[in-house]
């Protein structure tokens, strides 16, 4: 029916929108139609998921330590002029920074990354003259272990990649994993319950030609010599850590914790003298 279209439900949307309008990052209808679309033109629940998140953006600063050690970065722009960003796993030490700041600092930081992205994506819109609302994201799993399976870890991945669909939907256009290593699976499976089907179906597992397919999204130009392109920082550094943080292990002088409660889903007390079974499917060996 007509009442149903889009552009109907657009004015529809931006009628019922009018007194948080003002506050928004953007009023236009590219803006207020990814909501809608997240949420299959359903529009009291395209209303009710923007009234949630619309006060998300005061979130702002986070502790040195993050942003010394958190690792991932912007770095270049695909072959349509949508930024990409890079998220390196291996080197980050999600223990270390859990032990030197809060679950909300890493959160808050991440934001800041949205946000930073969507910004880039409104100058290039503005530079190159069409609408450019999505970004390529580029996962290097390298050196991914157990110890980025630490359960507030885990918990901590899972509340920012809720964050993200929360108040970024219809953001990402694709996403690249590449030098996963045979725990990938295992670790996907922890987390992707966190993300919707639309964000499921963009997450492609790369093989060992990763190099050539980054390159028919990405001009070589465009992407770091380190992921196979001809990109360096202006001192020649092939890894372009100017624009993306490799992380490392946070030193201890930051620790302001030495633990953290850990909340599980199931829990057994067994008395002296007794014993408990328990069954468990092994993954990986």
């Amino acid at each position: 029916p007509f009442t149903n279209c889009p552009s109907c439900l657009s004015l529809q949307f931006r009628e019922k929108l009018q007194d948080v309008l003002p506050s928004l990052p953007s009023q236009d209808d590219y803006f207020l139609l990814k909501w809608l679309r997240a949420r299959s033109f359903d529009l009291p629940k395209a209303e009710a998921m923007l009234r949630k998140v619309r006060g998300a953006s005061c979130f702002w600063g986070d502790p040195a330590v993050i942003r010394k050690y958190m690792s991932g970065g912007m770095c270049g722009y695909d072959r349509e002029g949508s930024p990409v960003w890079y998220e390196i796993i291996g080197p980050m030490d999600a223990k270390g920074l859990l032990f030197s700041a809060s679950k909300q600092d890493l959160i808050k930081n991440k934001f800041r990354d949205c946000e930073l992205l969507r910004h880039e994506c409104e100058q290039q819109t503005e530079k190159l003259g069409k609408k450019i609302e999505m970004v390529m994201m580029v996962y290097d799993c390298e050196g991914l272990g157990l110890k980025h399976l630490w359960k507030p870890a885990v918990d901590t991945y899972g509340e920012i990649l809720s964050m993200f669909e929360e108040n970024y939907p219809e953001s990402l256009k694709r996403l690249f994993i590449v030098k996963a290593p045979k725990l990938f699976p295992v670790a996907y499976n922890l987390v992707k319950h966190f993300l919707s089907e639309d964000t499921r179906k963009k997450v492609v597992v790369l093989g060992s030609n990763w190099k050539e397919v980054l390159q028919k999204y990405i001009d070589p130009s465009q992407i770091p010599v380190e992921y196979g392109g001809t990109l360096t920082d202006p001192d020649g550094d092939p890894k372009c850590s100017s624009k993306i943080n490799y992380g490392g292990d946070v030193p201890q002088h930051y620790y302001v914790r030495d633990q953290l409660a850990q909340k599980y889903e199931h829990s057994v007390v067994v008395n002296r003298g007794s014993s408990h079974q328990v069954e468990y499917e092994i993954l990986f060996p």
